[in-house]
């Protein structure tokens, strides 16, 4: 039976049932701040990778996409060069991908953070290409 404002007797009221160190999960592996059992317990890396190799696949796609569309419709030679960069980032992170997988388990062994600023910064600017040569290319008037 709950106790007054739906709490079961005896529990911190706003806490979540489960575990009792504090962190209202159910407990196992990668909730006691075991690094290894981190490691085992899921698939971190790999949807990191994945999560990864999806960025830059629709990064490429809006890069050659937004170049081919630029191409056909007759836009100006620099906006179909602002798309350029896009697909160069988008190279970049792909090629980066297994050193990425491999630092990010690494990662997850020792318990420390993964830093990623540079693969953030790269994906940064290739999406902000990509919305400069959309932005070059309607300006310009392919879309008349």
């Amino acid at each position: 039976m709950n106790g007054p404002g739906g709490s079961a007797p005896g529990s911190v009221p706003g806490s979540v049932p489960g575990n009792d160190d504090g962190t209202g999960g159910a407990g196992g592996a990668g909730s006691t701040g075991d690094p290894q059992g981190a490691v085992d317990s899921g698939l971190q890396g790999e949807r990191t990778r994945f999560a990864w190799v999806r960025t830059a696949t629709v990064l490429a796609a809006g890069g050659l996409g937004g170049a081919g569309v630029a191409l056909r419709a007759g836009a100006p030679a620099g906006a179909v060069l602002l798309f350029v960069p896009a697909v160069f980032c988008a190279f970049l992170l792909l090629t980066q991908t297994g050193i990425r997988y491999r630092r990010a388990q690494e990662a997850l062994r020792r318990g420390g953070p993964l830093d990623d600023r540079a693969d953030a910064l790269i994906a940064w600017i290739g999406t902000l290409a990509v919305v400069a040569g959309a932005a070059v290319s309607v300006l310009a008037g392919i879309g008349r």
